[in-house]
């Protein structure tokens, strides 16, 4: 995992220990927890803890996304992409900020050849990031929902190396 990854407005660093209380907190947060897949809920203080720790030890590759006001949220490709923000910091961009900077490093291995991805149908904003980021439909799935118990429909989007490629030479641009 790259150390450190910055862009414009955030700093991604390896998720530590230090991180495990407002981990915890933001995901008490149930309009977050309903959109992530593998988090387990209720999430508690054990579960941030354990968390930080798999990252510290090195066997999850997890970033916390900071920015000016501090902790902002996580991103982490183990193997898939993803990510969550605390509420009050959507509608900023740092999903496809932070995650431009985390596919450029992962694509930096030349032993890449794709990423996927995931979202659950009720959440379209999530596939209009993956999609700004160049993914694109790979089908219909079915995503564990641990905050409704039981699996909900979802969309697996894919990121070539080629498309990652095509799509940083000609990003797509937004319409006037």
């Amino acid at each position: 995992m790259t150390p450190e990854l910055t862009t414009e407005r955030l700093r991604l660093r390896p998720v530590r220990m230090e991180d495990a209380p407002v981990i915890h907190a933001t995901l008490q947060d149930i309009e977050i927890a309903r959109w992530l897949s593998r988090v387990p809920h209720p999430y508690g203080p054990a579960d941030a803890e354990w968390f930080a720790g798999e990252v510290e030890a090195g066997r999850i590759p997890a970033y916390a996304v900071l920015d000016d006001e501090g902790f902002a949220g996580v991103i982490a490709i183990d193997p898939t992409l993803g990510y969550w923000f605390a509420r009050d910091r959507w509608g900023r961009g740092y999903a496809t900020e932070a995650g431009l900077a985390l596919l450029r490093a992962h694509f930096a291995d030349p032993a890449v050849d794709m990423v996927e991805a995931g979202y659950y149908d009720e959440n379209p904003g999530s596939g209009r990031v993956l999609e700004k980021l160049g993914f694109e439909p790979a089908g219909p799935q079915m995503l564990p929902s641990p905050v409704l118990g039981h699996d909900v429909p979802g969309q697996k989007v894919r990121l070539t190396r080629e498309r990652w490629e095509t799509h940083q030479v000609a990003p797509r641009r937004r319409a006037a």
